[in-house]
């Protein structure tokens, strides 16, 4: 009968610290993968800033939806939403109406 070979306990550790090392290095991977997305994603957006004598609603809009190709008066409705419910959050937890609120407030209507 052929004798069959048996790994020694330092052939697991080295075995385990291989697989170890496939693990670590795949996770490592695959986050400077996302990493880079990211960077990429974020210097398209900054690429395409809201224009700074824009209003406050067309900066909004802009934000909601920062595609380059995306229309921001498409989205000033939900902007000036989103306003509103700044203006409401404040008043409630700030006590009440505030020059703020108010600001926001006019700044929605416009």
């Amino acid at each position: 009968m052929a004798e069959q070979h048996r790994a020694t306990d330092k052939q697991w550790r080295d075995v385990k610290a291989l697989a170890d090392d496939i693990v670590t290095y795949s996770c490592i991977h695959e986050l400077l993968c996302r990493i880079e997305a990211l960077e990429s994603a974020a210097t398209a957006k900054s690429n395409h800033p809201a224009k700074p004598d824009s209003s406050l609603v067309e900066r909004v809009a802009a934000a909601i939806h920062p595609n380059v190709c995306a229309d921001p008066n498409l989205y000033l409705h939900e902007a000036r939403a989103a306003i509103r419910e700044v203006a409401a959050w404040l008043r409630k937890h700030y006590g009440g109406p505030t020059a703020t609120t108010d600001l926001l407030e006019r700044e929605a209507e416009r």
